[in-house]
């Protein structure tokens, strides 16, 4: 077995490349669930971590420098794929994700043998994690989450620089395009059902939470917004803690600094072991 450490590209450009080679593949280090291959027998299991990206993003290109990080780390990687359920009599578009992703979940911890996992989310994937274990605590996988992390998430939602102040106003053609495109993007207003139902949802005390956002973020508007959505949560300013770099919406996946930080709040890798 090749026990030589990944190589990590902090670049968002080679992430990109890599994508359209493996438009659906998996970054480097990560890994597909199989629930039909039985867990290691050997050890204690290590606490999977689950990615999930953004709105119209995508594990190949979203996770190309995050995975391989985790890898040689020693975690045991699986990015979670979300693409566009529609909003439907049984629930909100995020609902029918959050669902998924309670499944997808289950699924890793059968391959691992694992009872609980970590979560690292982009933008709206850090939503669909919060929803799960803030709004559906009768799922086993809700109980299993021991920490998320949110980069740049939208937990306040976003208005797009106002753009999206008055989505009733917006012509009739491009209404249709994003409920089409983006069939989420009203539940990612603030004061949504989605992010409503959140905010009023009981507390989830067994799970850490940890917001990562940069005052650059082209996508959250304010970027504060995040932060006063997620009170409860170890809040990261990356213009804080370092020397002010220039980091956007996408580029927060790819920049030493917003990953280090992924690093530093993810908890041991073994579940008992002291932080």
């Amino acid at each position: 077995m090749d026990t030589r450490p990944l190589p990590v590209h902090y670049s968002r450009r080679a992430a990109l490349r890599h994508s359209a080679t493996h438009p659906r593949g998996l970054p480097p280090g990560a890994r597909r669930p199989d629930p039909d291959t039985p867990p290691p027998m050997t050890g204690a299991p290590v606490v999977p971590v689950i990615l999930i990206h953004g709105t119209n993003g995508r594990s190949s290109c979203d996770w190309y420098t995050l995975a391989p990080l985790l890898a040689n780390d020693g975690r045991d990687v699986y990015p979670f794929d979300w693409r566009r359920a529609r909003p439907g009599p049984d629930g909100t578009a995020t609902h029918r994700h959050a669902l998924e992703l309670a499944a997808f979940i289950d699924t890793v911890r059968a391959t691992t043998g694992a009872t609980q996992v970590d979560v690292v989310g982009h933008s709206w994937g850090a939503v669909l994690a919060h929803y799960l274990v803030r709004c559906l605590p009768a799922e086993p996988a809700a109980g299993a989450v021991r920490s998320v992390i949110g980069l740049a998430p939208t937990y306040g939602g976003t208005t797009l620089h106002g753009l999206l102040r008055h989505p009733h106003r917006l012509p009739a053609g491009l209404r249709r395009w994003l409920d089409a495109k983006i069939p989420t993007w009203q539940e990612q207003l603030p004061g949504s059902e989605v992010l409503t139902a959140i905010r009023n949802a009981p507390p989830a005390p067994a799970v850490r939470f940890t917001t990562i956002v940069t005052r650059y973020d082209q996508m959250v508007t304010p970027y504060t917004a995040s932060l006063a959505a997620a009170p409860h949560a170890t809040q990261v300013v990356l213009q804080q803690r370092t020397r002010r770099p220039v980091i956007g919406h996408l580029g927060i996946l790819h920049h030493p600094a917003s990953l280090s930080h992924v690093l530093t709040a993810l908890p041991p890798i073994h579940p008992h072991q002291p932080a």
